[in-house]
């Protein structure tokens, strides 16, 4: 299957070209960007846009009905849930950490605190609470240790429709910081990540088709060969074959990423620990 070639009126992507535009806000950007999908994708809904190649390809839709569920999706959930109710010295775990043990909370996140004036992701909020408790921090790049977790505390909230929030002047900044840095070309390929995924979201890569933007923020962790692989993870593994030096695990720089991607799919239900192919 082919799909039409990329249509210069998607207004997000005019930045690939020089500098970026100005501020436009978090809503006007995600309107932009998937009314332009929808324009190009007529029989496309958002939604379906969370099942990244597949959503283009129906061998590869066909591939991934076939791996439900996915191969090692029970066992990392259960490994992440050992992890997640494992009781500390003082007797608190990090269920004990987040409001009904972390059941349907997912969905908020990532979010600006303006408290400690940066992106909160579910990362750091493991994190956070494990160094309250004063408890070895999870390498935010670990697929054994952080990514099983957030296959299981994401599995806690599967379902439900994203609804992360930029509300603040701060959080905005945020956002915008996220947006230019997806639009940024880098690396020894000179490609941004917005050249793939929203330039050339639905073209073949090889016999590959390319995901969208839309979409990504929902469907993550996903199983590939067993291992829960994070959206942050995924980031990083694509900005080292764009050829250029991957943000640290954790970095604000992943977390402002992140926002902006899971912002875009607002509305769209999590769909944790699919299969994916390597």
């Amino acid at each position: 299957m082919r799909f039409p070639d990329f249509r210069p009126a998607l207004l997000v992507v005019l930045a690939l070209a020089g500098a970026p535009p100005a501020l436009a806000g978090a809503e006007s950007v995600r309107n932009d960007i998937v009314s332009g999908l929808r324009e190009r994708f007529p029989a496309l809904a958002p939604a379906d846009l969370a099942a990244g190649s597949a959503a283009f390809d129906p061998l590869r839709g066909a591939e991934a009905e076939r791996n439900k569920p996915a191969p090692g999706a029970a066992e990392a959930i259960e490994a992440g849930r050992r992890i997640w109710t494992r009781k500390f010295p003082d007797r608190r775990s990090l269920a004990g950490c987040f409001p009904n043990g972390g059941r349907r909370i997912a969905a908020t996140y990532p979010q600006y605190d303006a408290r400690l004036k940066r992106v909160v992701t579910l990362e750091t909020a493991i994190n956070q609470c494990l160094k309250t408790h004063g408890q070895a921090l999870l390498e935010a790049g670990d697929p054994d240790t952080m990514g099983v977790v957030l296959a299981y505390l994401r599995s806690l909230s599967e379902g439900q429709k994203l609804a992360v929030r930029v509300t603040s002047a701060q959080a905005e900044q945020r956002f915008e910081e996220g947006r230019r840095l997806y639009t940024t070309r880098m690396g020894q390929q000179n490609y941004a990540c917005a050249s793939c995924h929203l330039q050339h979201a639905g073209r073949y890569f090889g016999d590959v088709a390319i995901p969208a933007a839309v979409g990504s923020g929902a469907q993550w962790p996903f199983l590939r060969d067993g291992r829960a692989v994070t959206l942050q993870m995924r980031i990083r593994e694509c900005l080292e074959r764009m050829g250029a030096a991957p943000y640290p695990a954790g970095s604000d720089e992943l977390a402002h990423l992140e926002y902006f991607l899971t912002y875009l799919s607002n509305g769209i239900p999590i769909r944790p620990n699919a299969w994916r192919p390597r």
